[in-house]
């Protein structure tokens, strides 16, 4: 699956809504100055009406549309709350919820994206959603129906539909059409105010009052024409929604297969929304129905407005063995089987060999602490004495050092990304605390180590958006010229973690340096034999701004590079996983290259 290439596609396809909503805008503007024109008997060519009637529509739309995307800004969790969802705490002892949050945290760890925060809406309905602006802020939402309803294979299959929306940028996308579409409806409620407003205006027929019956009757068509061009654009929007949404299901289901290599699993749960139902009772359904698994809302009058495909094609494209028979009665659970995709059974195994101490600790907000805790301090336990925690986390703390040589670096990488939903659930005040103590442990022995630069860079990449606004990355760099001096300097941290001599360094260096191709033709590369750490991150974020053509092409030449001899070290995986955060491209734990 190529990450870089679906986020420049969710990418487009933003720009595409770009155009399409400001085709609407456009026709709501004429719609209204002809209404305007109208009531007022002004000709049709009345330029400064024209100029007013634009001016308010855009001040109207942009208002709805910033109201919302502010509610918005703090994440996935705000539509997962607006649709009623209740947080399936990490520890949950309901077998239902615990079934969930495994097939979860498989399929985290299976992508490399840290296991994000899971919902559950007690609906009937068999449907789900992921939501959020990256894989920071990332919320995966379920009904019940679809833990009630559904086999382990099947809920699999669904999971994995919806981190194909998580890792190809579709979050992104649909939360930006939440906000950008509510400034359209936004019309449709002042024009509904300014009627309510007009009718409980007391009427008079006195003369005295005529200017206030003129102002009462302008009010009145005002608001009648704003609501009904307010719905105007709301049709655009359903229109706008279903374009962007359907044919994303597809690449999502794809996605799914792909991951679990189980297309009888996803299929079996389309099976049986057509059986029974995927709608949703919630009154906000509407404002977030692409968002999710299957249609959310009633089978809509046109298929033009629907924004999931038919079932049966989506069926169709994944297991047609399964098309002809989805009116039959539901049949026996399908058996589990062993996933065929190599990072999911990874996973699996991964999760299955963690010692029972350490996936307990990262399911706990108190244990969570004490393990990163534990990760970062010396093999002494000396740096303790530097951070601030009370004696009882000093206790766990020590406890999990004790027994800390059971982990390897992948298992430890495993860990952390299970344990940054608990970590999430600490106050302001404590994340600060915790914090300042992660950094006291990394420059306890006045060095930073590559592992302890690795971990701390996933670790506040995706906790510190969780206690301040996002900051999107914009992309600032379209030619790579500007930034092969980072990419050389990329490319000698990697060629001097090796484990082989200088020569194999130059080796190594040189194999990413091919790689990357004719853009490196003109730059003269040279390995740098000192590389310093704040450098490195500097050079990093940099090209965190790149396109997703470059991060793809450099991405590409550090695994050529740390592949040159066949073997991937410790070190290497870790600066390589450092590298893949920073630029949104997950590598999973168990894996050794993209």
């Amino acid at each position: 699956m190529d990450f870089f290439d679906k986020q420049e596609l969710a990418r487009k396809r933003t720009r595409w809504l770009v155009i399409y909503f400001f085709l609407a805008v456009v026709g709501i503007i004429l719609a209204l100055h002809t209404a305007f024109c109208m009531a007022l008997g002004e000709r049709w060519d009345d330029w400064p009406l024209l100029g007013m009637t634009a001016a308010g529509v855009v001040v109207a739309v942009l208002i709805g549309s910033l109201v919302k995307i502010a509610e918005l800004s703090q994440g996935g969790k705000v539509v997962a709350k607006m649709l009623g969802g209740v947080l399936v705490e990490p520890g949950s002892a309901d077998s239902e919820e615990r079934r969930l949050l495994n097939v979860v945290e498989e399929m985290a760890l299976a992508s490399g994206v840290p296991v994000p925060e899971v919902y559950v809406l007690e609906e009937d309905a068999i449907n789900a959603f992921a939501a959020g602006f990256g894989t920071s802020d990332a919320v995966v939402g379920v009904t019940r129906g679809c833990l009630r309803q559904l086999t382990r294979d099947e809920l699999q299959g669904v999971i994995g539909h919806e981190f194909s929306h998580i890792l190809n940028g579709d979050m992104r996308l649909n939360i930006r059409l939440m906000g950008l579409l509510n400034g359209i409806l936004f019309l449709a409620i002042m024009g509904g105010i300014l009627f309510r407003i007009a009718a409980s205006q007391p009427r008079s027929r006195s003369n005295d009052n005529k200017n206030g019956g003129s102002i009462t009757a302008a009010l009145f068509v005002a608001g009648i024409a704003l609501y009904i061009v307010g719905w105007i654009g709301v049709f655009f929007g359903k229109l706008i929604k279903a374009a962007v949404s359907r044919q994303r299901e597809y690449l999502a289901d794809a996605s799914a297969v792909q991951f679990t290599r189980n297309p009888d699993g996803l299929a079996g749960a389309l099976r049986k929304i057509a059986q029974l139902t995927s709608k949703l009772e919630n009154p906000r359904a509407e404002e977030a129905s692409h968002l999710f698994f299957g249609n959310g809302l009633s089978a809509p009058w046109l298929n033009l407005f629907a924004t999931h495909p038919p079932i049966a094609d989506r069926i169709a494209q994944i297991a047609p063995h399964f098309e002809a028979s989805l009116a039959e009665p539901t049949p026996p659970p399908l058996p589990v089987t062993e996933p065929g995709e190599p990072h999911v059974a990874a996973a699996v195994s991964m999760l299955a060999g963690l010692p029972d101490f350490s996936r307990n600790a990262a399911h706990d907000v108190h244990g969570a602490c004490a393990l990163v805790y534990a990760l970062l301090a010396d093999e002494t336990s000396d740096s303790l004495d530097t951070i601030q925690v009370d004696n009882a986390m000093q206790a766990s703390i020590r406890e999990i050092l004790s027994r800390r040589s059971e982990l390897g670096s992948a298992q430890k990488f495993a860990l952390l990304d299970m344990a940054i939903p608990s970590l999430r659930r600490l106050s302001t005040g404590e994340y600060s605390t915790f914090r300042a103590n992660v950094k006291k442990l990394i420059e306890a022995d006045g060095q930073v180590h590559l592992f302890e630069y690795t971990l701390q860079k996933i670790l506040l990449r995706h906790l510190d958006a969780a206690f301040s606004k996002p900051t999107p990355t914009r992309v600032h760099h379209r030619k790579i010229t500007p930034l092969l001096p980072d990419v050389c300097r990329i490319f000698s941290a990697l060629a001097n973690t090796d484990d082989t001599d200088a020569n194999g360094w130059d080796t190594a260096f040189q194999a990413g340096v091919e790689k990357l191709g004719e853009d490196s033709v003109a730059y003269p590369f040279a390995r740098e034999e000192q590389v310093n750490l704040s450098e490195f991150d500097a050079s990093l974020d940099r090209l965190a701004e790149a396109s997703p053509a470059i991060k793809r092409s450099v991405l590409n030449a550090c695994a050529a590079l740390v592949l040159s001899d066949g073997t991937v070290n410790d070190l290497q995986f870790e600066l390589l996983r450092a590298i893949a955060e920073t630029w949104d491209c997950p590598i999973p734990p168990s894996v050794s290259c993209p």
